[in-house]
C-alpha cells in the first residue's frame, strides 16, 4: 500500500497472476484507508471477484489494521 501510494511509483497497475482475490484484497485495504464502510468495500470486492469471493478475502480486509500504513503528506489525488 506504501507503494500504491507512494506518487514517485505512478502510473502504476495492480495485477496478479491468478485472479483477482490477491488485488481484491489490497484495494479493499486500500478502501478502508481511504475511509469506505466495509458494506461498500466488500460490494466492490464482490462484483470483481465474482462468480467466486473469499470469505478469507473479506476478512483480511475487515481484519486490516490501518495504523501499518503511513498516508504521504501529498497522496495521489484520486486517493483524497
Amino acid at each position: 500500500l506504501q507503494i500504491i501510494l507512494d506518487r514517485s511509483c505512478h502510473p502504476l497497475l495492480l495485477v496478479s497472476s491468478s485472479g483477482t482475490h490477491q488485488v481484491g484484497s489490497i484495494v479493499g485495504c486500500l478502501r478502508r484507508l481511504q475511509g469506505w464502510n466495509l458494506t461498500s468495500i466488500f460490494d466492490e470486492y464482490r462484483s470483481y471477484a465474482a462468480p467466486s469471493p473469499r470469505l478469507h478475502c473479506e476478512q483480511f480486509i475487515e481484519l486490516w489494521d490501518n495504523d501499518l500504513v503511513t498516508i504521504p503528506a501529498t497522496p495521489p489525488a484520486w486517493f483524497e
